[in-house]
């Protein structure tokens, strides 16, 4: 392939940025082709290719922390990816950018910053000024409203039937009854529709409603910005100067003391001035690791509810809604199979859903339990990859009785310290990962910390048969797991 000209090298700049953003796909696809998925999303997915020519490519990342773990880490990665889709090596470099992921790819007339509007010295409930314009989602939020994330378009059931009634709530009355909104809940379970259809709700009622609509990380990254560049007054300015604040996966916060501070102020300005505050995490608010807390009191303020697994029959009827909404229903014997082998991720039930109807469609075949288990053999026979570390997390979490925000937080005591040992062991054993990334899926701990852990279980299994027999038995286990 021919590398790419910077922006005004050779035709227009939007010429050249459509061509290095297709450039930047391909080398995803030969990242991720290396790397286990985790990593991708964690570390490459809001990355950006900037510039690529004959000698080397400059990739954007949001803040000096990925910049320095992408070159310490994943510079082999990078650079096996360039040269397979370039056809030859290049040097590899970065360009640090924390509004990287904000108005990527609107018309210029859309990249507006927000008016720069001063902050109340006192904040009440009538305080704060509106500026004239820029109402609706606002577009300082790193997300687009899905269409068809409505309340109307979510399957409720005994796992998610309060959580459901309490975002309506809140969506009928913003500001008031539920303020601020804590809703937790582990990966692919729904909360993202939820509370998209949240937005839409106000915004349906009063489409003026200034949403600002963004993940923890860009908050992060955002106050990271405004103190490089001496910019906290506008970083104040957008974020205390809304309605409705929703912000996505709030543990992000943990270990970051600045930034907390930072949020802490932030919330008690809208909250002040009864505006909704809605909040997203993987966990409850005191299960969050190092959280200040004064925090975790303030998200306890209004209502904190929980999205659970989806029993049996809820998954059922999403595997029915779904197919339905895509013009083929499954029949029932083909649900029953899926229901029965996907039974914690909602995201993997559309995902079979849509695979399988695409499948039937493209093969000329009519749905049946022989064609999804045709199309989707993988959920029903034994992977023989190497795990991953969500394999060796589920099972010691399932087995030791533990959570996975206990093995991810700062707590020492013998019945959360024995089972995260186990786990680091494993992750050894078992992975490719280096001791550092081990210690990135506990919490954040150093590799001398995995170190000690894994000579520990090591010393453990020589002179204790029963521990032994547990970390052979966790080993087997893993090795024969189903999809």
């Amino acid at each position: 392939s021919e590398a790419a000209r910077a922006p005004g090298a050779d035709g227009t700049e939007s010429e050249a940025a459509t061509e290095l953003d297709l450039l930047w796909g391909k080398i995803q696809e030969a990242i991720q082709a290396r790397i286990q998925r985790e990593q991708f999303e964690t570390w490459f997915r809001r990355a950006a290719l900037i510039d690529a020519n004959d000698q080397a490519v400059c990739i954007a990342v949001q803040n000096g922390f990925t910049r320095d773990w992408l070159n310490t880490y994943y510079r082999p990665v990078l650079e096996q990816a360039v040269s397979t889709v370039l056809g030859s090596p290049r040097r590899v470099e970065f360009h640090v950018d924390p509004e990287l992921m904000v108005g990527r790819g609107l018309p210029p007339q859309q990249k507006e910053e927000f008016e720069t509007v001063p902050p109340p010295a006192i904040p009440d409930r009538s305080a704060i000024p509106e500026p004239p314009k820029h109402r609706g989602l606002l577009q300082a939020s790193d997300t687009t409203l899905n269409p068809g994330y409505l309340f109307d378009n979510f399957v409720v059931g005994p796992c998610n039937r309060f959580a459901h009634a309490a975002s309506v709530g809140v969506s009928e009355s913003p500001g008031t009854a539920y303020n601020p909104f804590f809703l937790h809940g582990s990966v692919g379970l729904g909360k993202t529709h939820l509370l998209q259809s949240l937005c839409q709700s106000i915004l349906h009622r009063e489409p003026d409603t200034r949403i600002l609509y963004l993940s923890s990380e860009t908050f992060i990254n955002h106050f990271i910005g405004a103190l490089e560049n001496g910019d906290l007054q506008k970083f104040r300015t957008k974020y205390r100067n809304v309605d409705v604040l929703v912000v996505d996966d709030i543990h992000l916060l943990a270990n970051k003391e600045r930034t907390q501070e930072e949020f802490f102020h932030t919330f008690n300005t809208l909250y002040n001035a009864g505006k909704q505050i809605v909040l997203s995490s993987d966990s409850p608010p005191k299960e969050i690791p190092t959280l200040q807390g004064r925090l975790v009191s303030r998200f306890k303020w209004g209502l904190v509810t929980e999205i659970e697994q989806p029993c049996y029959e809820t998954r059922m009827a999403i595997l029915k809604r779904k197919s339905r909404t895509r013009g083929m229903e499954l029949p029932d014997e083909v649900a029953r199979l899926l229901a029965e082998h996907i039974d914690e991720n909602i995201r993997e039930l559309e995902g079979a859903v849509v695979k399988l109807i695409g499948y039937s469609r493209l093969a000329g075949k009519p749905i049946s339990s022989e064609l999804a288990r045709e199309c989707l053999r993988d959920i029903f026979i034994e992977r023989t990859g190497p795990p991953s570390m969500d394999d060796i997390l589920r099972v010691v979490t399932e087995r030791m009785g533990v959570k996975l925000s206990d093995l991810q937080s700062r707590k020492r005591t013998n019945a959360i310290a024995y089972p995260r040992q186990i786990g680091m062991f494993l992750a050894r054993r078992l992975t490719r990962l280096s001791l550092e990334e081990i210690g990135g899926y506990f919490g954040g701990r150093d590799h001398s910390t995995v170190l000690h852990a894994i000579k520990k279980v090591e010393r453990l299994s020589e002179e204790d048969a029963e521990t032994r027999e547990l970390v052979g038995s966790f080993h087997a286990q893993i090795q024969m797991r189903d999809a």
